[in-house]
């Protein structure tokens, strides 16, 4: 095996900020076993945009340049969107070989970007390792199905280490041929000092925000995270809630925006459901929300690996999660009969029988909030920087 250099140069190649991933760059540089450099498509999400999805002009409020090494390759595109095309940066060539990195980690397999990393670590002998939330679970036609176990797998054997978010992205992988003793569990980050700073305070931010959306302190609160879009279906909270049949009521609480927003809200009119609407909540309010709800719900019909899974986790909430949330599973965030109960996506009767038998257990909910801080505990940013360094030993240790 080579002598691994100290500290190991690791160059990270994604198309923009994110503000959940900023807290793991911090985290990698503050190691000193990684030089770290991240090499960024376009300052997408710098400045305010607006996010056709959410239906909304969104700038975050949080820092995310500072704290570790990065630069820009190249202009916001035309569109203002990240894709499959763009950003497109020729300029990746030279800037990994001035940083000259020991290891290269990309997000994804499906990127312009992706592909000119790929095709710079190939020439230059330089180890590739990956990171996604990609997972099985998702319907796709035919077509689909076939390009990829042809490109898939071809791109798969470039990697020398996969950095997996979950169970179900594990499967993912191996599905596609990656050994699963190069596969190592790195789970994405939430700003963790805030979200356990938020729990910590979590009585008085709860009686705040209460306060803030007229919602009696007894009430039981189902919270609904996201871009209220036809993908996330946000009105099967609803429907769910006008079939319960318990004796505590329970009050939806909806934080994001997008175009399903006023079906929502005249569907919960119509049957009577108690709803209260956010609107779009930015990262340094969102702490109070979760603080304020007994569970979160997400019916989604498609979503890889939601971060609002590790924030409701963090605080402390159960989750009532659709069969076709790749959150949950048996080491995953969402630990179905732990700390999550999964219904079919889109049966909302039998998510309003969850909702019902939740509500009415005030033992069994305290007792899936606890399992969730332990859950998160084991899944924090040291979980996610340990694994970053098992997949840099493993790449460094294969042939080149």
């Amino acid at each position: 095996m080579p002598t691994r250099p100290a500290p190991v140069r690791l160059a990270i190649v994604v198309t923009h900020p994110i503000q959940h991933f900023v807290p793991f760059y911090r985290a990698l540089a503050a190691d000193p076993g990684i030089e770290l450099h991240v090499l960024y498509g376009a300052p997408i999400g710098v400045k305010s945009y607006f996010d056709k999805e959410m239906q909304s002009e969104i700038s975050w409020n949080m820092d995310m340049l500072g704290g570790y090494s990065h630069e820009f390759l190249g202009e916001v595109p035309a569109n203002g969107q990240s894709s499959v095309r763009a950003p497109n940066s020729p300029e990746i060539a030279p800037r990994l070989k001035a940083f000259d990195p020991d290891v290269v980690l990309v997000y994804g397999h499906a990127q312009a970007n992706v592909y000119r990393a790929i095709w710079w670590c190939r020439r230059n002998k330089v180890p590739l390792m990956t990171i996604g939330d990609s997972e099985l679970l998702r319907q796709r036609t035919t077509t689909t199905r076939m390009v990829k176990e042809v490109v898939v797998r071809q791109i798969f054997r470039r990697y020398s280490a996969f950095l997996s978010v979950g169970d179900r992205n594990a499967d993912f992988y191996a599905y596609y041929g990656a050994p699963r003793d190069r596969i190592f569990r790195c789970p994405f980050t939430i700003d963790e000092i805030t979200y356990r700073a938020a729990k910590a305070n979590r009585a008085a931010l709860r009686a705040e925000a209460r306060r803030a959306y007229d919602i009696a302190d007894d009430a039981i609160v189902a919270l609904f995270v996201g871009k209220l879009s036809s993908r996330k279906r946000p009105v099967d909270l609803i429907e769910a809630l006008a079939q319960t049949k318990g004796s505590r009521k329970v009050t939806a609480l909806f934080a994001g925006n997008g175009e399903q927003m006023e079906p929502a809200k005249a569907r919960a009119a119509q049957a009577g459901v108690d709803a209260r609407f956010a609107g779009f909540v930015n990262v340094d309010k969102l702490p109070a929300l979760y603080a304020a709800a007994d569970m979160l719900v997400h019916p989604s019909q498609a979503d890889p690996h939601p971060l609002i899974c590790s924030e409701s986790a963090c605080i402390g909430l159960p989750m009532l999660l659709s069969d076709r949330v790749g959150a949950a599973g048996p080491t995953d965030i969402a630990r179905p009969g732990e700390n999550a109960l999964v219904f079919p996506c889109a049966d909302t009767a039998a998510l309003a029988v969850l909702i019902d038998e939740l509500a009415g257990d005030d033992t069994r909910r305290a007792a899936m909030g606890t399992r969730s801080l332990e859950i998160f505990d084991e899944l924090d940013i040291s979980a996610s920087v340990a694994g970053v360094h098992r997949g840099i030993d493993t790449a460094l240790a294969r042939p080149r």
